[in-house]
């Protein structure tokens, strides 16, 4: 073919693959998914391996061992050398089991709660949490330890790298004594006390949750510095004693309105001059970037929020009484945005 290569037949000059890849991009998470789920990545991340290995292997057809590693070379999670399977570099640090960083937790959720066109339109029409029916999630993982382990488990998974980032950026210094409200696994405070000697900091979280997380702290070693409070950050007013409060996705469950509330509850629990850390991954005033986005639709069928912009995080900030609000990109797709009280 001479010069320029045809893509479009006169009949239909519009290019279709912005729709077509839109179409199909789900089934890079189900594959994904599946590697992990089956320990694929764990295997490969010991010895390369070829197709008709891989299949005995895992009790997979030859013909959908092959599909999937297709798929997976293409995404580029796997190598292929001379028939051998591997993997790329960042699906060895972020698809292996037991890997620091690891995202395994985060993908594996995705097996009982896939983002499925059925549970999104559902969820549309709802207008609440649809992730466990008709239960809320917070008091469904009360009830169900197993659930909020397994929901502990995947957001330490996404956030120990962007925690990592968090620790390098935010205004830490000058801080003794950090609250983490709703901290979950505890992975933000655990970063930055290792970043920070001198640094204590309170997991504030239900019961359930306070109890992983000190088993993720004595993990790593900082037991000492990281400790848990159990409480309702509804119903009881913040712990004081703090002199500065981080709130790392939280605001992204729930509505503006009630947003305003929980910063108006840190303004009233810090001293003057104490700071609000906020940690998302926050979107641009164009909508984008894109990953951020669709994150919308997580919030949609988990819980009663959305993401944010610079803007509007400032906007609540101000409206709370906090002054001086800035902001930071910290890893990937994460920002910290910080305010202090007068």
């Amino acid at each position: 073919m001479s010069g320029e290569e045809r893509r479009h037949p006169a009949a239909f000059p519009l290019d279709d693959r912005a729709i077509y890849d839109a179409y199909v991009a789900g089934r890079q998470s189900a594959a994904l998914t599946v590697g992990v789920r089956v320990g694929l990545f764990d295997k490969l991340d010991q010895t390369p391996l070829d197709v008709q290995t891989i299949a005995d292997e895992f009790d997979f057809s030859l013909r959908g061992a092959r599909s999937l590693l297709v798929a997976l070379e293409a995404m580029g999670v796997v190598t292929c050398e001379e028939g051998l399977y591997g993997l790329s570099p960042e699906a060895a640090a972020y698809a292996v089991h037991g890997r620091s960083g690891s995202l395994v937790s985060l993908i594996e959720l995705e097996m009982d709660h896939f983002l499925s066109p059925v549970a999104l339109l559902e969820a549309l029409k709802k207008d609440s949490s649809t992730a466990y029916g008709d239960a809320d999630p917070w008091e469904e993982h009360e009830r169900d330890p197993e659930a909020a382990a397994r929901f502990t488990a995947a957001m330490h998974s996404v956030s120990e790298r962007p925690a990592a980032g968090f620790a390098e950026v935010a205004p830490l210094e000058g801080i003794e004594r950090l609250l983490d409200v709703g901290g979950g696994s505890g992975a933000l405070c655990l970063a930055s006390a290792s970043a920070h000697p001198d640094l204590s900091c309170t997991v504030w979280d239900l019961q359930v949750v306070c109890d992983l997380a000190e088993k993720y702290a004595d993990e790593a070693g900082l037991s000492e510095q990281v400790r848990t409070l159990a409480g309702d950050m509804w119903n009881e007013p913040f712990p004081d004693g703090h002199d500065a409060v981080l709130l790392s996705q939280i605001l992204h469950d729930w509505s503006h309105e009630q947003g305003g509330v929980l910063l108006d509850k840190a303004f009233a629990c810090l001293p003057s001059g104490g700071r609000v850390l906020i940690h998302e991954k926050i979107v641009d005033e164009e909508g984008g970037p894109l990953a951020n986005a669709l994150v919308n639709l997580d919030m949609l069928v988990w819980t009663k929020g959305q993401q944010y912009t610079a803007a509007e995080l400032k906007g609540l900030l101000v409206a709370a009484g906090f002054e001086g609000v800035q902001c930071e990109p910290t890893a990937g797709y994460w920002s910290v945005v910080w305010a202090s009280k007068p």
